[in-house]
C-alpha cells in the first residue's frame, strides 16, 4: 500500500515536468509584424523626391499618410543624419513634429525604408530591418537597393538634402 502512494506521488510530480511553452514576461521591442495597411504603401500617387547624401542623389518615394504629406510640404528641407544606438538606421532631428493621424501606431523599419520617429520628432532611414517599435511610422521607400549601401555607410553627423523629384 505505501509503494502505491509513493509511486503515486512521483507519477503526479513527474506529471508537472512536461516541457511547456512560454513567452518571456517582457519583450523591448515587441516581435509582432507590422500589420499591412495598404494606404501607407509607396504608391504611384505619393510624392516622388530625391535624397542627396555625400553628393549621391538617391531617388525615393513618400507615401500618402498624413505623416509623408507634411513632411512633403516642407520640402525642400536639409537636415543632419546620424548613427542612433547601434541599430540599422541613421537619424535626424525635425525642427517639429510631424501629424500621425490615420496611421498605425507602430511598425517595423524594413530594409530601404524611410520612417518617422514620433516620440521624438525624427525622420529615420533604415539601412537594414529592425524590430517593431510603437511610435515608428513608415512614410516612405528608397527607390533603389543601392540606397541602403550609401545609407550604411555616408557617416555620422552627415548633411542630408530632400526635395521634391522634378
Amino acid at each position: 500500500m505505501k509503494l502505491m502512494v509513493v509511486l503515486g506521488i512521483c507519477g503526479l510530480g513527474l506529471s508537472g515536468c512536461r516541457t511547456q511553452k512560454t513567452e518571456p514576461a517582457t519583450k523591448t521591442p515587441t516581435t509582432q509584424q507590422s500589420p499591412p495597411h495598404k494606404q501607407y504603401q509607396a504608391t504611384a500617387q505619393g510624392q516622388r523626391i530625391v535624397v542627396t547624401v555625400n553628393g549621391q542623389r538617391l531617388p525615393a518615394q513618400l507615401n500618402r499618410s498624413s505623416a509623408a504629406r507634411a513632411l512633403t510640404k516642407r520640402l525642400p528641407l536639409t537636415v543632419k543624419f546620424r548613427d542612433y544606438a547601434g541599430l540599422p538606421e541613421k537619424v535626424a532631428d525635425l525642427d517639429r513634429g510631424l501629424p500621425t493621424k490615420g496611421m498605425p501606431s507602430g511598425h517595423a523599419g524594413t530594409k530601404g525604408a524611410i520612417g518617422y520617429w514620433s516620440p521624438d520628432q525624427r525622420l529615420v532611414f533604415y539601412w537594414g530591418t529592425e524590430s517593431y517599435y510603437e511610435g515608428i511610422h513608415i512614410i516612405g521607400q528608397f527607390g533603389q537597393q543601392r540606397a541602403q549601401k550609401v545609407v550604411r555607410h555616408m557617416g555620422n553627423q552627415v548633411t542630408v538634402h530632400l526635395q521634391k523629384a522634378k
